[in-house]
């Protein structure tokens, strides 16, 4: 789950790189080497994960860090129990007061 994360938290960084490039430069950016690095990742990943992250991402963000026990999602604390769940795999690495993916 760790690795999934990690996939998500890395196609955030280059849906972020794209939609800016596209402001800054319009529709002349060379965006093709982008696209294909997008669609690898989003191949090594689940369908119900996409699906998630494509609904969180249209809204802001859709994966966050962890700081201090804190999600910078919403900036608020996350039980130690809970994160304890989540670094041996026993419950997903999402936040439970705003849903955000959390890339630990």
């Amino acid at each position: 789950m760790l690795e999934k994360m990690k996939s998500l938290f890395e196609l955030q960084e280059l849906d972020l790189i794209l939609k800016e490039a596209r402001i800054v430069h319009g529709k002349e950016v060379d965006s093709d080497s982008i696209l294909e690095k997008i669609s690898k990742i989003r191949e090594k990943i689940d369908g119900e994960t996409l699906s998630r992250y494509d609904r969180l991402i249209k809204q802001g963000l859709g994966v966050v860090q962890l700081r201090n026990g804190m999600c910078l999602g919403c900036n608020l604390s996350i039980p130690i129990g809970d994160i304890n769940r989540m670094n041996v795999g026993n419950m997903d690495p999402i936040c439970p007061n705003c849903g955000i993916f959390i890339n630990l």
